[in-house]
Parts: C-alpha cells; sequence; structure tokens
C-alpha cells in the first residue's frame, strides 16, 4: 500500500513521499507565500516524513506529536493551518481541532484518520474543519486539498483587512429631522437634513422651494410609503432611493411616523433620515472588491492584471481613462488595452508623465493640467473631452517597484484622498499577484523585476 497510513510508515510509504516531489511543481506555485503548517500525529516517522515533504513544497511546518504539545505550541505561535490526526494519545483529534479554532478563529484545518467514524467527520466539519481526509491517502492528494484550504483562508483573511481598511475611508453623516402636513410640505427640517437634500439652510424648504414628493423617483413610491405609514402608524429604516435639489441621486434610510392632533386625528408626518450614499456604495465596493480579489488570486498573464484591475477603476470610480504599465529598464510600457484606439506607447522614467513620476518617487501621484510640473500627454482625450486630472500609483513587489496603474478624469481635481487609498489598497493585492507570476510563471525571483517580459 503507498500513500499515508496509520501505524509506522513504510517503504512503500516513503517511496510516496518520493514520489509525490513530482507534484511539488504545482503545489509550490501556491506555496510561494511560505504559510506556516502545524502538524499534529503521534506517528514520529510520519508526522517527521510528511513534514520534510511540506518543506520541501516550501511550507514552514512545526510537528507535534500530541495534542497537549498542539495546543501550547499555537497559543505561542500563529499558523495557517493545521493538519490533526483524530487519534492522538493524551486527547480526542476533534477537542484539539476545537481548542485550536478557539485560540485562533482563522486557522485552516485538515482531520487526518484511518479509523475514523462518521462521527469524528461531522464533529470536525461542524466545528470547523476545512477537510476530513482518510488514510491511506496519495500525498498528492494531502497537498492538495491543504493548498486549497491555506489560499482561501488567504483571501478570507484580505479581505477582512481591505473592509477594515476601507471602512475607514467613510464618516458618519448627520441625520435629517422634519415634519410635513398630510399633502407632503414641510412644516419643519433642520439644517442637517436641509444639507442632505441639498439646500444650504432650511428656510428656502420651509417657504415651499421643496416638498416631499419632490425627494422621490416618483410619487407612486411615496404613496405606497405612506399608505403603510398610515396603516402601521410607522415604518422604520426603510431603504430608499432620492433625489437632491440639483437633480443628482442619492440613498436615504429614513423611519417615518404619523402625527396626531389634539382630537386624535392624523394631521402628518414626523420623520428622520440619513444619507446612506457612501454605505451603500461601500457595500456595492466591497463585493466587487471580493471579487477582484478572487481573480486576481488566479491570474495567469500581466494582460489579465490589466484588464481586471483597469475594468474595476472604470465601473467603480466612473474613469474615462486607464492604463496600466509595467516598468523596463529604462521605461514604462502599457500592458492591456489602455486607451481606446491608441497604440501602446512607453513612458521614459526620466520624464513627466504621471506615471513616470510615481514610478521613480514609489509613491502615489495626483496632479491636475494646470499644474507646470507634468506633462499630459495628446493621447490623453477621452470620448468626453481632454483628461484634466491625472493619478497614477506604483505596484510593489518586495519594495520595489514593478508596475503603475494610472487613471485620468475629465474633472477638474477628480481624485480624493479616498480615490487614491482605495487604488492603493488594490495595489497591495495586484502585488501579490505579480509576485506570484513572477515566481511561477515566469521563473523569476520577486527581485528579478518584470522587465525582460516589457
Amino acid at each position: 500500500m503507498t500513500g499515508i497510513t496509520d501505524g509506522h510508515t513504510t517503504k512503500a510509504t516513503s517511496g510516496a513521499f518520493s514520489g509525490a516531489v513530482d507534484f511539488v511543481g504545482d503545489a509550490a506555485e501556491g506555496a510561494a507565500d511560505r504559510f506556516s503548517v502545524l502538524l499534529v500525529d503521534d506517528d514520529v516517522p510520519l508526522c517527521d516524513s510528511l513534514s520534510s515533504l511540506l518543506r520541501v513544497v516550501d511550507y514552514d511546518v512545526v510537528n507535534v506529536y500530541t495534542g497537549e504539545e498542539a495546543i501550547a505550541t499555537s497559543l505561542e505561535q500563529r499558523f495557517d493551518a493545521a493538519i490533526i490526526d483524530v487519534n492522538l494519545p493524551d486527547m480526542d483529534g476533534v477537542e484539539v481541532l476545537r481548542e485550536l479554532r478557539r485560540i485562533d478563529p482563522s486557522l485552516g484545518a485538515l482531520m487526518l484518520s484511518g479509523s475514523a467514524t462518521l462521527k469524528h467527520a461531522v464533529e470536525s466539519i461542524n466545528i470547523g474543519a476545512d477537510a476530513f481526509i482518510m488514510k491511506p491517502t496519495k500525498p498528492e492528494i494531502l497537498l492538495s486539498r491543504l493548498l486549497n484550504v491555506v489560499l482561501r483562508k488567504k483571501l478570507e483573511r484580505e479581505i477582512r483587512v481591505s473592509e477594515a481598511n476601507y471602512r475607514g475611508l467613510f464618516e458618519n453623516i448627520g441625520d435629517g429631522a422634519f415634519q410635513t402636513d398630510l399633502e407632503g410640505t414641510f412644516t419643519n427640517i433642520n439644517r442637517s437634513g436641509a444639507e442632505i437634500l441639498g439646500f444650504e439652510e432650511s428656510d428656502a424648504i420651509l417657504e415651499g422651494e421643496l416638498r416631499m414628493g419632490d425627494t422621490y423617483i416618483s410619487r407612486d413610491e411615496m404613496d405606497v410609503l405612506l399608505a403603510k405609514v398610515m396603516r402601521d402608524g410607522q415604518v422604520r429604516r426603510i431603504l430608499r432611493r432620492f433625489r437632491r435639489r440639483d437633480g443628482t441621486l442619492g440613498w436615504l434610510e429614513t423611519s417615518v411616523s404619523t402625527r396626531r392632533g389634539a382630537g386624535g386625528a392624523v394631521v402628518g408626518f414626523d420623520g428622520v433620515f440619513s444619507d446612506v450614499t457612501d454605505r451603500v456604495r461601500y457595500q456595492e465596493m466591497l463585493e466587487a472588491l471580493f471579487g477582484l480579489w478572487a481573480d486576481l488570486g488566479e491570474v495567469a498573464s500581466l494582460e489579465e492584471v490589466s484588464d481586471l484591475t483597469l475594468e474595476f477603476l472604470r465601473a467603480m470610480l466612473g474613469v474615462e481613462m486607464g492604463s496600466f504599465y509595467v516598468l523596463g529598464n529604462s521605461s514604462l510600457r502599457r500592458v492591456g488595452d489602455g486607451v481606446e484606439g491608441v497604440e501602446p506607447r512607453e513612458h521614459p522614467l526620466t520624464g513627466r508623465s504621471v506615471a513616470s513620476m510615481a514610478a521613480r518617487m514609489g509613491t502615489s501621484k495626483v496632479v491636475h493640467d494646470t499644474q507646470e510640473d507634468c506633462e499630459f500627454p495628446d493621447e490623453h482625450v477621452s470620448s468626453k473631452g481632454k483628461i484634466m486630472s491625472m493619478l497614477a500609483v506604483p505596484v510593489k513587489v518586495d519594495d520595489e517597484v514593478v508596475a503603475v496603474i494610472e487613471v485620468g478624469s475629465t474633472k477638474a481635481h477628480a481624485f480624493s484622498d479616498e480615490d487614491r487609498k482605495l487604488i492603493e489598497i488594490i495595489s497591495e493585492h495586484i502585488s501579490s499577484s505579480l509576485g506570484r507570476l513572477m515566481r511561477t510563471k515566469f521563473g523569476l525571483k520577486p527581485s528579478g523585476g518584470l522587465r525582460d517580459f516589457v
């Protein structure tokens, strides 16, 4: 029998480990980030052999032989995943899994056993095991399962970090408060409410320049809402689209209740609302970011990295121009579609283009066409007109600039700090993808750069 078995390691098992080295080339591509693994098995020869194989594939491995050692080690060191034998001498492997997940809920976990019952498997999965592997199994199967687990856990961590970073870009917006009569004429509204609706002061609204119905996309939508308020007495935290004074659209979270007069009859409506446009956009952005992170984790070429990045930025930021450049020996070379109808061009690193300056400085650069220290090439014209604002963000691998993301808008002073921060967050994930391509597809060390492929 070949593969990973219960009991002591056999010559056949050792041969299987040797044969699994053929699998190392494929598995090493995904493990290039040097994931750490805690290996828990009381079969000392098997545990040592498996840990040796994992190190060949470039994992950092700590192997222990009891449940108590596993728990003590996990308290001192963080791991990306643990491989746990169900049958340990001092405690049940399922209990070890429970303790390790209590210490680190983000830990990936693979359970390994040759005599486990269905009860063991169900308990392990319920506690949070990512895979339950029966012995005997081929080493390449174990490596494949482990690789899938650590890559998925890495993506989950990146999503959590990105969400925390992006959430910090937005501030809470003050609530508006209002009163209207039954016809929807505002009889009272606070300043915050007036500002949300596009007025500097509330007086203009109270003088009749705006009625409740004017803030709705359609009169029918307001009638349905007020009918529900009349029937139930109130509605709480309704999410709806609204129209500002200048005609632009946003999202409000609104609570409305009836107001009664001295005789008990309904005489109007009271309400509070918050502008949640940024929150809705933030949620849409997170969902789009999740998709982008997943896609970047599977790219196989520089063109795919470029296309995914620029497609995202055009959709989420509404930029009219986007380019992805790779750093060569003395110039930046555009990758992917760039500007429609324009042949790819190079920017000399010593030039005054926005992308060149960002590459030289190693930091983000925002410029406008009124700035004399930067050149706006003639190609930077979109179907909507001349590009007025540009933002370039460098992409680094091991602190070395290897690429630059450049976007442009026809609006003057179009890019905010939030836009810059968003693209910087994206550049960090692009860095991981490019690093993986450089190590695997191109066969380069990260310090080798991409210049040989420009």
